[in-house]
């Protein structure tokens, strides 16, 4: 019997409206920080130093399971651009990254905030997500700020524990705090590598979300597809039925 439900939190709980603002205003941080120095790179050599961020934080992501904190890739930033900042400025410069989200946010799945209710009445819901720039501390936040926080047990954020998916103990020890047996869980994600094949290594049901990012949905190995976030309780009552 299904007891528990875990979400991954980009485009799936969330949805990012303003990741190109962000990307603009990260770049006139940096710019203005470096100009402070009397420093004036050029935009494109930011914006060639962003993107070198970018990669370094996708390749650790991959091959080392986790996720870099916000200053091990402004390090990697800098480092591309071939500047050194003193320790208040690189402070200032995370600080801003990490922060970012709150002034810049992204909205709520559609339909997620009806729905959360609904869940958290048949199951256990928890949180897994992979963090980026912003810690975990800045996206209970925003959590709370739409009263979604309340409908989950658990949140497991990859900055605070040192692992992310696909990494099995990641689950393993989310299913550990909700007192479940894997077997009992189902895991609702939107990338192959990281939410499907990392939930069903640990031997949990895994739902491909596919409403904001359908770019995996032609290889999923999920037991379910669900395109809106309002099919998520009759889907999730068929899983049970299945016997998974």
């Amino acid at each position: 019997m299904l007891k528990a439900i875990t979400f991954d939190y980009w485009n799936t709980l969330f949805v990012d409206v303003n990741g190109k603002a962000r990307e603009q205003r990260r770049v006139a941080v940096l710019r203005a920080e470096l100009a402070a120095l009397g420093l004036d790179p050029p935009r494109s050599a930011v914006d060639d130093a962003l993107r070198a961020g970018f990669d370094y934080f996708d390749r650790v992501w991959v091959s080392e399971h986790r996720t870099p904190a916000c200053a091990e890739t402004v390090d990697s930033i800098l480092a591309a651009l071939g500047a050194r900042l003193p320790q208040a400025s690189r402070a200032r410069v995370v600080d801003e990254f990490e922060q970012m989200l709150l002034e810049l946010p992204p909205d709520p799945m559609p339909g997620a905030v009806y729905a959360l209710p609904q869940l958290a009445e048949r199951y256990r819901l928890a949180v897994i997500c992979d963090t980026g720039f912003s810690p975990g501390s800045v996206l209970r936040q925003l959590l709370e700020r739409h009263g979604m926080l309340a409908h989950f047990e658990y949140l497991y954020f990859s900055d605070e524990h040192g692992m992310s998916k696909p990494d099995v103990r990641v689950f393993t020890h989310t299913l550990a705090e909700l007192g479940v047996r894997a077997a009992e869980a189902a895991h609702v994600g939107d990338i192959q590598r990281t939410d499907i094949a990392g939930a069903q290594a640990a031997g949990m049901a895994a739902v491909h979300f596919v409403g904001a990012n359908n770019h995996d949905a032609g290889r999923s190995t999920g037991d379910l597809l669900v395109r809106h976030f309002d099919e998520l309780p009759a889907a999730l009552g068929g899983l049970t039925c299945a016997g998974c």
